[in-house]
């Protein structure tokens, strides 16, 4: 059992990596083309029949010349230039770490300025850093969102798969919007347990508990995309994790150890927000293969985020989800 730990957990280890080694080729697009054949035969069927009457060639002419017209009439459509997916990544990279620096540098300047922590001055200069950076704060996680769905788009086409050119928006919600809320409830509650597991009076325990449930959050974030574009609901999502866990404790690993450098929260969001995009790429390239001889159990990890999600979704909306299928 502990070898088939070591393993999957080593696998995904691994599989975090690869989005950072095919970010310069991320926008080639492996996707087959479509089929030329039927426009083809339409090209030939439009070249005139030699049997065709005098009085018949006359009116295609006439056609023709019409939809020339037309043409000419028409206003040029003017093409946009895509912007390339790893642009999308050295984005979220630069204004994420641009905002560590600033906090920084607020930090510094209060902490020069006023070294005596405890000074109601320094409280209100702590509350008005606060005031500026959380604004600043909410406008960069709502840009890295809109980032994340072009660069799931392009790991998707790099895979060679066709994914639609719906908006990350409409992905999303192809689901029911319960469902949509249901996933968010249970990840925000999920985050909130793993919060208080790390808070524990007990010095290992806390930090091995923690570090885990936040592992396994971190790769349920990373693989969402591409299960959500599958149209698979968040009870199916919860139970790809639980099955494959050592898998998914391996994939998140790194992702927990970098976001856990600071105490700021802001900073380790901006951490999170900086490298999260190489993990999205990792989760449309990792094909995670059945363990059908392993021993290693599943273990239902958000059992208990699923219960409160439940009994909050009964209370306000008068119904529940099931917590396993």
């Amino acid at each position: 059992m502990m070898a088939d730990f070591f393993w999957e957990f080593k696998d995904g280890v691994l599989a975090s990596l690869e989005g950072f080694l095919v970010l310069y080729k991320l926008d080639e697009d492996n996707t087959k083309p479509l089929s030329t054949t039927n426009t083809g035969q339409r090209a030939s069927s439009a070249e005139p029949n030699p049997r065709m009457t005098i009085l018949e060639r006359r009116r295609m002419q006439e056609k023709e010349k019409t939809a020339d017209r037309r043409k000419s009439t028409t206003p040029p459509v003017i093409s946009r230039t895509k912007t390339p997916a790893y642009y999308r990544v050295l984005q979220c990279v630069g204004v994420n770490v641009a905002s560590i620096a600033l906090v920084q540098l607020m930090v510094w300047i209060t902490e020069t300025l006023f070294p005596d922590k405890y000074s109601w001055i320094n409280t209100l200069f702590a509350s008005f850093r606060l005031a500026l950076v959380m604004p600043i704060f909410i406008v960069i996680r709502v840009l890295s969102t809109l980032w994340f769905a072009d660069v799931a788009n392009a790991a998707y086409r790099y895979r060679g798969s066709t994914m639609s050119t719906r908006s990350h928006t409409e992905i999303i919600f192809s689901k029911t919007a319960s469902d949509f809320v249901h996933a968010l409830v249970v990840e925000l509650v999920f985050l909130l347990q793993a919060i208080l597991v790390l808070g524990l009076p007990v010095p290992i325990l806390n930090q091995v508990g923690g570090f885990v449930l936040m592992s396994l959050l971190h790769s349920l974030y990373s693989f969402e995309y591409v299960w959500m574009s599958r149209g698979l609901s968040n009870v199916k999502r919860l139970a790809l994790v639980e099955r494959r866990w050592p898998f998914h404790l391996g994939f998140g690993s790194l992702m927990t150890c970098l976001t856990m450098y600071s105490d700021n929260f802001i900073i380790n969001s901006c951490i999170f927000g900086a490298f999260f995009p190489f993990f999205i790429v990792s989760s449309f390239l990792t094909s995670i293969p059945e363990q059908k001889d392993s021993q290693i159990p599943p273990i239902h990890f958000f059992h208990i985020a699923q219960i409160i999600t439940n009994k909050l979704s009964l209370a306000v909306f008068g119904r529940i989800r099931p917590v396993s299928q």
